[in-house]
């Protein structure tokens, strides 16, 4: 299993079903994908990362969209948490 960045394009096809298929596509905050499938991260142009890298991508993420929601007008921590970072999994 490889860590990839790239960003979704929006357009269809870009993960196909032959792609899960082949081998699972996982998404992650910080556009971090996980797949053994090099041939889909090939066609995509998916900049392969290592796991250190792949996870402070996704808690940066994470940690940008909650600075985001705590700064919101009427946001509330204590009724409205903000999100926890996410462990990337060694493998499926």
């Amino acid at each position: 299993m490889a860590y990839y960045y790239v960003q979704h394009t929006g357009i269809k096809g870009f993960v196909t079903h032959a792609d899960n298929e082949a081998n699972h596509v996982s998404n992650y905050p910080g556009d971090v994908w996980i797949t053994a499938n090099s041939s889909w991260a090939a066609r995509v142009s998916a900049v392969s990362k290592s796991k250190e890298d792949a996870q402070t991508l996704c808690d940066a993420e994470i940690d940008r969209a909650n600075a985001e929601l705590s700064g919101s007008a009427g946001w509330d921590n204590d009724t409205q948490p903000t999100a926890s970072h996410v462990t990337l999994p060694d493998s499926f």
